[in-house]
């Protein structure tokens, strides 16, 4: 195979104000897919100097019809160093700056090993950007990872002697056989983490648990277990893939293998039949509705509710309301309304209580809320229509403060459509 070219490298910003390095590799047609790495091997500056059967070349291949995109996290290669915070939200303000960099409203996110749990907490907090999920030696507990004997033994070692440390870390996740395969990752993993940095970093991962996140992810998870891995055992992979809503196992033999399952894992849903037009998904049993607040032409609103399904069930002094049974046409509806109408859209679905539009029906009641925090020409959601849409190809950005409708209830987290 031909030498691949020096990466370009990019840089984007977070929310926090940290520089995050990145690159892509490949273009097409295919879901883009965004591949995590763990931060003590995370060095795209060098990557591409490995051996073939590591990292840069399994990007190359993964790309052949797509984009991968591969960044160094907060604190690790290309990207600010030295830094304090490596919490779980940390880790998806990463990921939100170089997937908002590079414009990807949907995508898919590979990641191995100690990179697994950033993965799992950003597909169960951002169910609407997430379109598959392919884990590789994963675990859901730090502490199921660090505290086996082997790790734990070895450990000390990172803050007496980092170069031993490396070369010992490296040699365990390849089962103590010589090459040059170990002996690459170690100076890698010098290259990508100080001492301190890693130190913080072991300190976090260990105490970092994403178990109960896993029935929060709603889209298709492809779990990977090399059986002659040393990092994790195949009873995790089996608990991981048996504790989503949609997991497959598979146990491939070879990199090539997983490469290719993984290919077909990600087409799988493009060979699916698309849905026809103007036929949304009900969510049976609830009431969505919507609030515009516009100065709108007499009608304009009420006959876009009626085009996209729903009725009209109020309309007085430049507010109107309209009752959905799709959150998906629904957002479609508020969408159009606030372009063309440049009007405050809030939305939100409920279980009926009273009268259709009755004042005791609480989904109106935050629904009229929600309105009146849009500005003109936003659509606000609460997060119960985010999750219904997941999906469906709808972003969203949380707002800064929840909303609070009675003294005695739990706050409501507010959502902007992008």
């Amino acid at each position: 195979m031909a030498a691949m070219l020096e990466p370009r490298i990019n840089y984007a910003r977070t929310a926090d104000g940290l520089n995050i390095a990145y690159t892509t590799i490949g273009e097409g047609d295919g879901v883009p897919v965004i591949a995590l790495r763990a931060p003590q091997l995370s060095h795209i500056g060098r990557e591409f100097h490995l051996p073939f059967e590591t990292q840069m070349h399994e990007f190359e291949r993964m790309a052949r019809g797509r984009m991968v995109v591969r960044f160094d996290t907060r604190g690790s290669g290309l990207s600010d160093r030295d830094v304090e915070d490596l919490s779980l939200e940390a880790r998806i303000r990463d990921i939100d700056a170089v997937a908002d960099r590079l414009g990807l409203e949907r995508f898919a996110i590979h990641a191995s090993v100690h990179a697994c749990m950033w993965a799992i907490a950003y597909a169960a907090s951002r169910p609407e950007r997430v379109s598959h999920v392919i884990l590789q030696n994963a675990y859901t507990r730090g502490a199921d990872y660090w505290d086996q004997p082997g790790r734990a033994a070895l450990e000390p070692l990172a803050a007496i002697d980092w170069v031993t440390y490396t070369e010992a870390s490296m040699s365990h996740a390849f089962g103590w056989i010589p090459g040059d395969i170990p002996r690459a990752l170690a100076a890698q993993m010098r290259a990508a983490m100080s001492p301190k940095d890693f130190l913080r970093y072991l300190a976090q991962d260990r105490e970092t648990d994403v178990t109960d996140l896993l029935p929060q992810v709603r889209c298709p998870v492809l779990v990977h277990h090399f059986q002659l891995s040393t990092l994790t055992t195949q009873d995790m992979a089996i608990r991981l893939a048996g504790s989503v809503r949609d997991g497959r196992l598979s146990l491939p033999k070879t990199l090539g293998e997983a490469i290719r399952t993984m290919r077909d894992f990600l087409e799988e849903e493009q060979r699916r039949p698309a849905p026809r037009p103007h036929e949304p998904a009900i969510d049976e049993g609830l009431r969505i509705f919507l609030v515009a607040n516009a100065q709108a032409r007499p009608g304009e609103i009420e006959s876009a509710i009626s085009a996209h399904g729903g009725a009209a069930v109020a309309s007085i002094a430049g507010s109107s309301t309209g009752l959905f049974h799709s959150a998906q046409a629904a957002l479609t509806c508020a969408k159009e309304l606030a372009e063309s109408a440049i009007a405050r859209i809030g939305l939100h679905a409920g279980e009926p209580n009273g009268a259709p539009g009755s004042e005791a029906d609480q989904a109106l009641v935050l629904a009229v809320r929600a309105a009146v925090n849009a500005l003109p020409g936003q659509v606000v959601v609460s997060n119960v229509v985010r999750e219904l849409v997941a999906g469906k190809g709808f972003s969203f950005a949380e707002l800064p403060e929840s909303l609070h409708i009675t003294a005695d209830e739990s706050p409501r987290r507010l959502f902007a459509l992008r």
